[in-house]
């Protein structure tokens, strides 16, 4: 890509919140993507441990994650930077006190659900990335979700991602110039079932705290039969 191209878009307040808004919108894909993965969880272990172990073994992955390393860099610079020129830029007194977005919680919570998330995942990051795996990730992960402080936090993040993605959708679109009386509402309504879907990352960890584990229970049954 023409360097120069990249510091005309990056020295534009436009060109900064685009940036913020694509990099937004791919991150919200891998969530989805990230999340039917987890879901895996529910096929049983031969299931999941084949598909984490795809993963893990595939050349592509470590450019994968590179990349998104990168465009997780790239949202969090953009997102800081224009939202410390909103906050010099806006009219001080009470005014001054709205520069982090609009009337809706999602929009007034952006920077602090961002630092949520940012720690959740750091977390998430340490508990199973960077670990010893000899266990079997699916162990692993139903291990970790039986344990009140990790479930704890993964049902904080969840929220906290469920918020940041309540605005963030529908502003990205905006951004974009993806924006009509007719259709904004239907925008809307769609980034808030992207965002309410983020929850499953909540009740997957719930449903193994409860040890809610059918799968495993019907194969135990079939097993004394």
């Amino acid at each position: 890509m023409n360097i120069t191209f990249i510091r005309r878009l990056i020295s534009a307040s436009i060109g900064r919140k685009v940036l913020m808004a694509v990099s937004g919108l791919a991150l919200g894909l891998f969530m989805l993507v990230h999340l039917a993965e987890n879901l895996l969880l529910f096929k049983g272990e031969m299931a999941y441990n084949d598909w984490v172990d795809f993963l893990l073994s595939n050349p592509l992955t470590p450019f994968f994650e590179v990349g998104l390393l990168g465009i997780f860099i790239i949202h969090i610079v953009m997102g800081v930077w224009v939202r410390v020129e909103d906050f010099i830029n806006a009219p001080r007194g009470y005014e001054a006190r709205k520069w982090q977005g609009g009337r809706t919680i999602g929009s007034a919570t952006q920077l602090y659900t961002a630092a949520a998330i940012l720690a959740y995942l750091t977390y998430h990051m340490l508990t199973f990335r960077f670990v010893n795996h000899d266990m079997g990730f699916y162990q692993m992960v139903t291990s970790a979700f039986r344990n009140n402080f990790f479930v704890a936090i993964y049902v904080g993040g969840a929220l906290a991602v469920v918020l940041h993605l309540s605005h963030g959708m529908q502003s990205a679109f905006q951004t974009l110039g993806v924006s009509h009386p007719k259709y904004t509402p239907f925008i809307k309504l769609g980034g808030w079932l992207v965002a309410l879907t983020m929850m499953g990352f909540a009740f997957i960890s719930v449903y193994y705290l409860f040890g809610l584990d059918l799968g495993a229970a019907a194969v135990e049954m079939t097993v004394v039969q």
